[in-house]
């Protein structure tokens, strides 16, 4: 419901009406989705011990490596927009337009949509529901378990990798500007940047979250032989990782936390005001028009 929430909603929202919000709810909607598998598929099938739909399990497992790709991704271009506007903010506006924004979020769809079904699909590598341990895992054919290590896990692996070192190198740099405004005697110079340092702080938060998913998922559940610590290790910690994104988001954002409490009155009041701007928007724009032809 959280990743939901975020995916149709920041873009209602006044702080979300820029790049990063526009990436952040594409995440979210690839999250959503993932979550949404193992809430409406995954769940009733294990509990309910229904055969025919495990047995559908490979096309789910498709869709469920796809919507992670995109999540990865998105975290990736959300790390570098965090550092563009840090490090680089009389350049932010150049390099992350509506234009360009539009154009990472295509990446981060197409990219994991492609490789998916070239890796899974035309090379007949399956991501299925295992009954022994309740979680989903690779087959074991040589060139499965090819794929599943040296291409699926160090891609992602080295995307996380690049997004730690964006990110570290994002926060040295708030470290150094801080240090100089404190030096200068300056407070906290405008409201712009405070934004812009909370987003890094979520950004970070949500990257250390992924490092710790991947490192369970690949290692840490297959050092036990319970199969109860390889479940909770692999699905509960894949579930908890992608559900908590949506927490970060909304824990850092004073108004999703006014849309979660009320969000009846807080979309109404969203709603209105966009009502008006577009209204006084073509108010303004008729006034020049009659201008134009009485000039004439």
């Amino acid at each position: 419901m959280g990743n939901w929430l975020v995916s149709t909603s920041s873009q209602r929202l006044p702080s979300m009406q820029n790049a990063f919000g526009r990436l952040l709810a594409s995440q979210s909607t690839g999250e959503a989705i993932l979550c949404s598998i193992f809430a409406a598929y995954y769940s009733p099938a294990v509990f309910f011990d229904i055969e025919p739909w495990k047995k559908l399990s490979k096309h789910f497992g498709l869709i469920l490596l796809i919507c992670y790709d995109i999540c990865i991704f998105s975290h990736l271009f959300i790390a570098l927009n965090r550092m563009c506007a840090i490090c680089f903010p009389m350049s932010y506006d150049k390099c992350f337009n509506k234009s360009m924004t539009k154009l990472l979020i295509v990446i981060s769809w197409v990219v994991p949509i492609t490789v998916g079904l070239i890796l899974y699909v035309y090379h007949d590598c399956d991501f299925v529901y295992d009954n022994n341990i309740w979680a989903f895992l690779f087959t074991q054919t040589p060139e499965c378990k090819f794929i599943s290590w040296n291409i699926d896990f160090y891609k992602d692996l080295s995307i996380v990798i690049v997004i730690a070192v964006v990110d570290i190198v994002t926060i040295i740099k708030v470290h150094l500007t801080n240090v100089q405004i404190r030096k200068a005697g300056l407070k906290g110079r405008d409201r712009r940047r405070k934004m812009e340092i909370n987003f890094l702080k979520q950004a970070v938060l949500q990257g250390i979250v992924f490092v710790v998913e991947l490192y369970t998922y690949f290692y840490l559940a297959w050092q036990y032989k319970n199969k109860w610590a390889t479940w909770a290790l692999t699905t509960v910690a894949w579930n908890i990782v992608h559900c908590s994104d949506s927490l970060i988001i909304i824990g850092f954002n004073a108004e999703f936390r006014k849309l979660v409490s009320s969000p009846f009155r807080t979309l109404f009041r969203i709603g209105t005001t966009t009502y008006k701007k577009r209204n006084s928007a073509t108010a303004d724009q008729s006034t020049v028009e009659r201008r134009s032809t009485s000039h004439y």
